[in-house]
This record gives structure tokens, C-alpha cells and sequence, in this order.
């Protein structure tokens, strides 16, 4: 998703003396954990940085000494003929993709020699969508007509940016379509918020999960490939499997780092807890994780050659940033490699963002996140869980905690019109534009997921945590899928909508639909909502009607 900078995660770890026995029989139905106290460490949504700046005290021109990471996204070829490839909801090989649409060898090359000529270490891969060009501030001012600048925040944080829009030469546009990096300030959040809640047990129970293991479906033959920016502290993994008997890590994961996608952020329990969920779910599943830096256009580098390379078909995605607050390079090159991925049949799912329908702030109109805005990604929206006395499921809630600013993130994109599989559930407040979020899980806190981090059992939450959950469930679906014959998932939307419009002529309803609660903003109610969207999975109905859906040739 490109670049990212972590939220503050609050961290509360459990401590033996408050871990809860079953609940007694005749109990009423509670929520899944008795909560520890949280620490108050929540962080604000973000300042956009417009607002930054306004804040900041100018340090002058950032000239020669600073350097700046460009990422320059290409246009691909033959355009009408992949729109309509994507609307058809068809899909190619990567090989096939590369043939027909990849960026033209012969212009992405000129491109390069250009941009090395004018003072950038700038470099292009066969089948990428983009060229990464690395080089000093006033290089990036002569060639694109704009003025970097540095500041400083009151809390002396530095940084560089640029308000102006960057004018592409004329030797560049007939491959050039956007470009990111002209900042090191915006940057996209981790979705977790904090750290003893459901055991991987009580998620296979929750969601039925364990109807789909029973049948022997664990992952195996799927690889889920994951964006992070924070780094992975090995051990806490090997720990969390030893804890509830999963199969260890080792074999099944791979760290893809290079040196032009930066230095990650220190482990922050971001990427532990998206590795732990999915591991719980589907323990058999292999896992890659690109590991980037926070700048955005260092971020892109590390998702667009995890497109390239099509390890896995489902990608797994914690982290974003208010929608408003993103450039339109960046938006532009994020929906292009978005639209190889759907095109190589990948499924995507995103968290939705915490904030509630304000990702932008409390002080600012309803917003959303982004990428999960995009038409051609699952957004997943969080809940929080209630278990019956048995450990069951018994109710979820929109996940709302008004006091922190805090909930699950949904409304009307800026940008994006609504997509054909959303319109019949379109919603007036919606204006015509794409509905977030799709479908939603645990995120709440007090109700969220067991996991480890640095060494210490704790619990985890936020929509982050919905997201890896809906993966996990996802390679589960697909083995099942390829174990009948028939074709992976792909693209989720369309199946999932279908699915949500055909609920009462399905053999059992795919989705708990979340009628309470709200995401401070928006109501949660019957059918598709702006707090939870469908609502959350039945995995063992979901998987039957998912096997319909595509026996039936998609409708």
C-alpha cells in the first residue's frame, strides 16, 4: 500500500490473575473477555499534510543535501482492452498480463536513461509498474517545476515536503503517469491498537471457521502475501504456535526485503498480529510478508513487486491513511497495480481504518481510508464480539468507542464512483460513490484476538485484526475451491455482494448481519451498512455459497 507510518499501538498485557475461567452454566451471554484496564494510549487519525505545514516552522529550501525517493508510476498498455478485461471480471497469468499490458520496455527504458541523466539512481524492472528514482531535492525541483521545502513541527519532528503539483516533462509522458515521494511526511497507519482476548479455539468456534478445518482444510497450497512496515520479532511467532500447538512458522515464512524499499519501523506488533491471526486460522497456509519503509513512494516499491511476483493469490493489508489526505499519484499508481492484481485474480482484503467515519480527524467531514476505497478492494470493517455462555457466537455490535475517537472506519470515498456491484445497495448518504465498508469482523479491543509480542502474551485489536481474519478464511475458501475443481476466489466483491442480495435463497446465510451500533457517525442495521457492510462471516456458509457462486459461472 506503500508508505506507511505506524500508529501508536497501546499495549495492555494480560496478566495471570485476571485471566477469566469459562462462564459458569446459566450465565448470561458476555462479551468474549473480561478486559483488562486499557492504558490510554491512544493516538489522534492523522493531520494531513496541509495542515502540517501550516503548523510547522519553515526551515528553508530542502536543496542538495536532501534526499528524496521518487516512485514514478507507468502507464500500461493497451487500456481499453484491460478495462474491459476487469468489467468482464476475467482473469490472465502474470506471464499473460506482462505480454499485453505491462509498461512498454522501450519507453520505461528511455524513461530511465532520462531520469538518470538528470541526476537520479533511477531503475525499472521487465513487468513492473513503476521506476524507482532515487536523488537529491533540487534534481526533483528542476524536473518536475516544484519547490521542496523543509520543517519542523512543534514536537520537532522534521520533514520535507512539497504543495505544489509536479508538471511531468514532455520526454515522460507517453509512459509516466504519476509520481510519489515529493514528501516524507504523509504517511499511511497500522490499523492495530492494542495488545489475552479470543484464542485461536474461540475464532474457529465464533466464526464457524471450524466447520471448514474439519473437512480438513487448513491452507495448504495457499500463500498469503502481506505489505507490512514494521518489522517481525521471529520468536514471538515461534512462541505463539508453541502456545496453542499450531505448526511453527519456519517453513511456511518468507521475509522479502531490499534496500530500495527503505528501513522498516521497529516491531510494533503490527505485522506479529497479522501473521499470528492467519496462522491460527489457515496453519498450513505459506506466508510472505515485503517489508518496506513508511515513506509512500518506498511502500509502493515493495506492493508493486509483490503484484509483480504473484506469490500467493490473496493479499492481506493493515495499514493505510485518510483519503483526503492522499496525493493523487499515489492514489493513481495504488489503483493501477490494484487493477493488475484483480486482473491476475488476487483477492485483497484491507482494514477499513479506526477512526470511525472520521479518518481524517474528528474536526473534519466523515471519511474514509485508503486503499480500502478503492472499488477493487474488500474493505473490512470491525464489530465488536459477544460470546454465548457456551463460547459460541452470540452477537456482534458496529465496533464505537466515542470517548477515543475510536471505531470502525466506513462512509462515501471522495473520488471513486460507486462500483456496478454495490448499486443496488446504494445508499443516499452515499452521494453515488463507493460504499466502505464491504464486510467486517472482531476489531473492537476489548473483545479482540490473543497474540504475542515481544515475548509477552497480550491482546490485540482493530480493524487490522478483521482483515488477516477475513484472509485467513479467504485460503480456506480457495483450497476448498481448488479441491472441487473449480477456479480460486480472485476478486472478492462481486461474489460477496451476490451472496449478500441472495441471502435467503442460500442454504444457510453467508454473513451475521450487525444491526447495532454504530461507527460515530453511521447506524448499523439490517443489510448492508456504512458501520459493518454485510456484516461477518459464516465461514461453513460462506464456503458453500462461495462454491454456488462459481459453480453457477458468477451469478
Amino acid at each position: 500500500m506503500r508508505v506507511k507510518g505506524l500508529a501508536a499501538m497501546a499495549v495492555i498485557w494480560a496478566l495471570a490473575a485476571a485471566a477469566c475461567g469459562p462462564a459458569a452454566s446459566g450465565r448470561p451471554p458476555q462479551a468474549v473477555i473480561q478486559a483488562t484496564p486499557a492504558l490510554p494510549l491512544h493516538s489522534p487519525a492523522p493531520m494531513p499534510l496541509s495542515g502540517a505545514i501550516r503548523q510547522a516552522a519553515s526551515l528553508g529550501p530542502a536543496g542538495a543535501s536532501t534526499e528524496v525517493y521518487l516512485s514514478f508510476g507507468l502507464r500500461s498498455r493497451n487500456p481499453d482492452r484491460l478495462a474491459g478485461l476487469l468489467a468482464a471480471g476475467q482473469t490472465v497469468t502474470p506471464s499473460e498480463y506482462s505480454s499485453e499490458f505491462s509498461p512498454d520496455p522501450a519507453l520505461a527504458l528511455d524513461a530511465v536513461a532520462l531520469l538518470t541523466a538528470h541526476g537520479f539512481h533511477a531503475s525499472w524492472q521487465p513487468g513492473s509498474g513503476l521506476i524507482a528514482a532515487d536523488g537529491p531535492a533540487t534534481a526533483a525541483e528542476r524536473l518536475l517545476g516544484v519547490a521542496i521545502g523543509n520543517y519542523r513541527l512543534p514536537n520537532g519532528t522534521n520533514f520535507y515536503a512539497s504543495l505544489d503539483q509536479p508538471v511531468m516533462p514532455p520526454q515522460l509522458v507517453a509512459i509516466v503517469s504519476s509520481v510519489t515521494g515529493l514528501d516524507n511526511y504523509t504517511k499511511a497507519l497500522s490499523h492495530a491498537v492494542r495488545p489475552g482476548g479470543l484464542t485461536p479455539t474461540d475464532v474457529l468456534t465464533f466464526y464457524n471457521l471450524k466447520a471448514l478445518r474439519d473437512q480438513g482444510l487448513d491452507g495448504s497450497g495457499q500463500t498469503v502475501v502481506l505489505p507490512e512496515i514494521d518489522d517481525v520479532n521471529l520468536k514471538d511467532l515461534d512462541k505463539f504456535a508453541a502456545k496453542f500447538g499450531l505448526p511453527p512458522f519456519g517453513p511456511l515464512l518468507t521475509i522479502k526485503r531490499n534496500k530500495d524499499w527503505g528501513t522498516p519501523e521497529a516491531p510494533a506488533g503490527e505485522t506479529v498480529m497479522d501473521l499470528e491471526i492467519i496462522h491460527e486460522v489457515a496453519p498450513n497456509a505459506k506466508l510472505v510478508i515485503y517489508v518496506a519503509g513508511p515513506q509512500l513512494a518506498l511502500a509502493d516499491r515493495a506492493f508493486d513487486q509483490m503484484v509483480t511476483d504473484h506469490l500467493g493469490s490473496i493479499i492481506s493489508d493493515s495499514i493505510g491513511q485518510c483519503e483526503s489526505g492522499v496525493g493523487s499519484g499515489h492514489r493513481n499508481l495504488l489503483a493501477s497495480i490494484e487493477d493488475r492484481a484483480v486482473a491476475q485474480g488476487m483477492s485483497h482484503f484491507v482494514a477499513s481504518g479506526d477512526f470511525g467515519a472520521y479518518d481524517c480527524g474528528e474536526g473534519t467531514e466523515p471519511s474514509v481510508d485508503f486503499p480500502s476505497a478503492l472499488p477493487t478492494i474488500t474493505a473490512v470493517g470491525g464489530t465488536t464480539a459477544f460470546q454465548s455462555v457456551q463460547g459460541g457466537y452470540y452477537k456482534e455490535m458496529a465496533w464505537s468507542a466515542p470517548i477515543d475517537e475510536r471505531g470502525t472506519g466506513g462512509g462515501a470515498s471522495l473520488y471513486y464512483p460507486i462500483p456496478e456491484y454495490q448499486t443496488a445497495v446504494a445508499l443516499g448518504a452515499g452521494h453515488g460513490r463507493r460504499q466502505v465498508p464491504d464486510v467486517a469482523s472482531d476489531a473492537d479491543p476489548a473483545s479482540g484476538f490473543s497474540f504475542i509480542f515481544q515475548g509477552r502474551a497480550g491482546q490485540a485489536g482493530g480493524t487490522s485484526a478483521a482483515a488477516p481474519l477475513w484472509s485467513g478464511t479467504m485460503a480456506l475458501i480457495n483450497q476448498d475451491l481448488k479441491k472441487k475443481g473449480l477456479r480460486e476466489a480472485g476478486f472478492a466483491n462481486p461474489a460477496l455482494y451476490w451472496m449478500g442480495q441472495n441471502s435467503s435463497k442460500l442454504p444457510a446465510p453467508p454473513f451475521h448481519d450487525v444491526v447495532s451500533g454504530n461507527n460515530l457517525a453511521a447506524d448499523a442495521g439490517p443489510g448492508w451498512d456504512f458501520a459493518t457492510g454485510w456484516g461477518s462471516m459464516d465461514a461453513g456458509a460462506l464456503d458453500k455459497a462461495w462454491i454456488l457462486y462459481i459453480k453457477g459461472g458468477g451469478a
